[in-house]
């Protein structure tokens, strides 16, 4: 890990700290953070440990979750997001290229096919939150969904995530912002936010590094 990120590691896990403190965070409730730090640090280097830590961590998230008394999201941790980043090391070491994975492309005709059934499941989240009254209906409907389909993009290798996991961190540090708005405790997750998207575009651009290696030598 090159030394300027273990410095952005640092500094985003002060910031944290101090934020949770003058907000008067519970320091369990933000271990979860601070682990989550080091999970998206090797993800940007499309390290196939991250996912290994953050299925770890995922169990963390569902105590912390439990705790809160937020059981859907205790439920999501636990069932989905274990399971699949768990899944996703051992494919990826099973598909291994150094330390990443064997990438791979939709063909065209793919691509089509996901990004209107992805419209679609959107339009029916957002009708749905919509018709609760969720006040953040729009943006927390395609993060929702975006949750599921990027781990799942992820674990197949494919280079689409990388895209909408863009996607998904910009419209994560927006939500982050309303919430603080409403709520200045939420401010520790807008922080995360923002380094969470700065190791999303490291990964995209690793990523992206790598499968063009990988065709240049002809690994399939």
């Amino acid at each position: 890990m090159q030394t300027s990120k273990k410095i952005i590691i640092v500094l985003t896990g002060i910031a944290i700290l101090v934020a949770g403190i003058l907000c008067k965070q519970q320091f369990f409730l933000m271990i979860p953070l601070f682990i989550s730090l080091f999970v998206m640090a090797y993800q940007a280097d499309a390290n196939r440990f991250g996912s290994l830590i953050g299925a770890i961590n995922s169990v963390i998230y569902t105590g912390a979750y439990v705790y809160m008394g937020i059981y859907a999201s205790a439920a999501s941790a636990i069932l989905f997001s274990f399971p699949i980043q768990l899944m996703t090391f051992f494919r990826w070491k099973k598909n291994a290229y150094k330390k990443t994975v064997v990438f791979k492309k939709m063909s065209t005709k793919q691509r089509v096919i996901f990004a209107l059934g992805v419209i679609l499941l959107w339009a029916l989240l957002a009708t749905v939150f919509g018709y609760l009254n969720y006040e953040y209906s729009v943006l927390d409907s395609i993060t929702f969904l975006l949750g599921f389909i990027v781990p799942i993009l992820t674990m197949l290798g494919l280079v689409e995530y990388t895209y909408l996991w863009i996607v998904q961190g910009a419209i994560g540090i927006l939500l982050n912002i309303q919430m603080v708005v409403n709520d200045y405790r939420q401010l520790t997750y807008l922080i995360y936010g923002v380094y969470s998207f700065y190791c999303i575009i490291c990964a995209f651009l690793t990523v992206h590094k790598y499968y063009k290696e990988q065709q240049e030598n002809s690994i399939v």
